[in-house]
């Protein structure tokens, strides 16, 4: 696992739009991708107000519009991994699950920009499902060790419960290599994230607790 708080929570992302669109496919059954994968660029159908196609019930073109959205933000994702990879070689796959193989692979300021277009595609899809967070609070409600409040959550859309990542919901942001937080790379500016393991043992709490309060 890269450790270093831009790839986790470019992890992090990739298993909660994951998990998202999950839902949002069962949600709408008549979308038969098995996955979030890339668009075929080229000529276009159709459409458009001459197009009996486009008479279709308000929800569909919402539907349709922000699965579009959703794809854009997974294709710009992908192309910057893609990008930054070129020269080791390393095949991405059309699957969103590709994309989340490769993250621990990615220099810290690609996997910033891909958690960034990761999470307004997960974002997008949990607002119009009105779905919550994958977040489950530690037991105990132990305080931050970067800012002292009582916010830590366990993110919780990995299905490997000892890869979860634990943040601070409060909003703290890493202040460097001064920080008090034990994090092993300490980047001035990010949100606190660290791996579960990791904050497990400095808060002296069972993994198994943390991982059955869930």
């Amino acid at each position: 696992m890269n450790d270093h708080p831009h790839n986790l929570a470019a992890a992090a992302n990739c298993w909660s739009l994951r998990r998202s669109w999950a839902v949002w496919r069962d949600t709408n059954s008549s979308d038969t991708n098995d996955g979030l994968r890339s668009t075929t660029y080229g000529h276009r159908g159709g459409g458009g107000h001459s197009d009996p196609v486009a008479d279709t019930a308000d929800t569909t073109t919402r539907r349709n519009h922000l699965a579009e959205q959703v794809r854009e933000h997974v294709d710009n994702a992908r192309w910057l991994a893609t990008s930054a990879l070129r020269h080791t070689g390393m095949p991405i796959g059309p699957a969103l699950a590709a994309l989340t193989n490769v993250i621990d692979h990615l220099d810290p300021a690609t996997a910033h920009d891909v958690s960034h277009h990761i999470h307004q595609a997960d974002t997008a899809i949990r607002r119009a499902l009105r779905l919550g967070d994958d977040w489950w609070p530690l037991p105990g409600n132990p305080k931050c060790p970067g800012c002292g409040t009582r916010m830590l959550r366990a993110r919780t859309s990995n299905p490997n419960r000892a890869a979860w990542p634990i943040i601070c919901t409060a909003g703290c942001r890493c202040t460097g290599n001064t920080c008090p937080c034990p994090a092993v790379t300490k980047f001035r500016g990010t949100p606190h994230i660290w791996p579960g393991a990791l904050l497990v043992g400095t808060l002296n709490l069972e993994a198994t607790t943390v991982e059955a309060s869930a």
